[in-house]
């Protein structure tokens, strides 16, 4: 049989959760003064705070998250959206780390979102995920991935202040307005390609899929520096290649075939540079000793490869922080102009370029 309960048993009380109510009559002052206090607005006196603060730390009181963001009128939640990408993309994964790592500075959070959809259809028939469509739920959306101009109709037409990252954008005839990250694709490979010509090279070649937008702002780079040291650009071109893996795998067969052997690759990506080396290495050439190779993003994988691949270098976590900082400025200033920002990049020289 069970025990019977102990008549004389003592209930623990739950204690009592302060109200803001309490806290305003503590300091002598509204409940508006308090709100105000919580936020951080500069509409109250320093011995008005002070006493606002005193009386809060005395009676141990805690706001109310959600009732604090009614109050402000925002969520103090944006969402970073992935789209027509890997879950995670490496690349993506380190924009959103800097993008959760400046908003959690300020106590904001990031919802991660993924979002798969063809180019072709009409922007209203894109299935947003459902964390964008309930009204007041996030304040603003940071777009990467592969963006195409229907996605961004599909966001305006729900009126949700957004911010793309500009060197993922496809398909854009620069006559549409928003705000936009990027960096700067010309100069990395401009940068790039003098160095191989510093190093006496001559003979260059750039291997990239140019039926992407920022492969081809790369080989522009490229060309720029062979024009201007009066040296014939050449670029490789490879048709119906599996990923940039394999594009680059293709491209060293194809250098292998010609008479000529170019002394030195200029890759359109990190990925690209990878499947030359592999390839290259497989037909029995040394990287930097007959070839000497470059790439383009810094991946992480580019420290691995021996030798370690010189690379043009990405800062994506601050991709990814001012991101988050241009869209706290539209979600505080709405009437704003749109604004464009290019972050610069740098050439890291490792191991894979050989001096002539």
């Amino acid at each position: 049989m069970p025990k019977a309960q102990n008549a004389n048993a003592v209930v623990e009380a739950v204690p009592k959760k302060t109200t803001i109510r309490e806290v305003a009559r503590a300091a002598g002052v509204g409940i508006g003064t308090i709100s105000r206090v919580l936020n951080a607005s500069s509409q109250v006196s320093r011995e008005t705070r002070a006493r606002v603060l005193e009386a809060i730390r005395r009676l141990g009181f805690r706001p109310n998250a959600q009732a604090r963001r009614i109050l402000k009128r925002r969520s103090e939640i944006v969402c970073f959206l992935l789209s027509n990408r890997d879950f995670l993309h490496p690349f993506h994964a380190r924009i959103l780390q800097g993008v959760e790592s400046y908003a959690s500075t300020l106590k904001h959070h990031v919802l991660f979102a993924v979002l798969h959809y063809s180019p072709r259809i009409t922007p209203e028939k894109i299935d947003l995920p459902a964390v964008l469509q309930e009204h007041g739920l996030i304040d603003g959306i940071i777009l990467a991935g592969t963006i195409y101009p229907n996605l961004l109709r599909r966001i305006e037409s729900i009126r949700m202040p957004f911010v793309a990252f500009s060197n993922n954008v496809v398909g854009m005839d620069g006559g549409q307005q928003y705000d936009q990250v990027g960096f700067d694709d010309f100069n990395g490979t401009l940068q790039a390609t003098r160095y191989l010509i510093e190093q006496g090279h001559r003979l260059i070649d750039f291997a990239g899929d140019m039926s992407f937008p920022w492969i081809q702002r790369r080989f522009e780079g490229y060309r720029q520096a062979m024009r201007e040291n009066k040296l014939k650009p050449i670029s490789i071109t490879i048709r119906n290649s599996d990923g940039f893996v394999d594009f680059g795998q293709k491209s060293a067969r194809r250098i292998l075939s010609r008479p000529s052997r170019p002394s030195a690759v200029v890759a359109g990506n990190d990925e690209t540079a990878y499947g030359l080396w592999l390839s290259l290495r497989r037909q029995g050439l040394k990287v930097p000793e007959e070839v000497s190779l470059v790439g383009f993003d810094d991946r992480e994988e580019a420290v691995l490869m021996d030798p370690p691949l010189s690379t043009v270098r990405v800062h994506k976590e601050e991709i990814g922080e001012t991101c988050m900082k241009m869209l706290l400025e539209r979600l505080h200033h709405p009437q704003m102009a749109f604004s464009q920002r290019i972050l610069p990049t740098e050439f890291v020289v490792r191991e894979t370029v050989r001096k002539l």
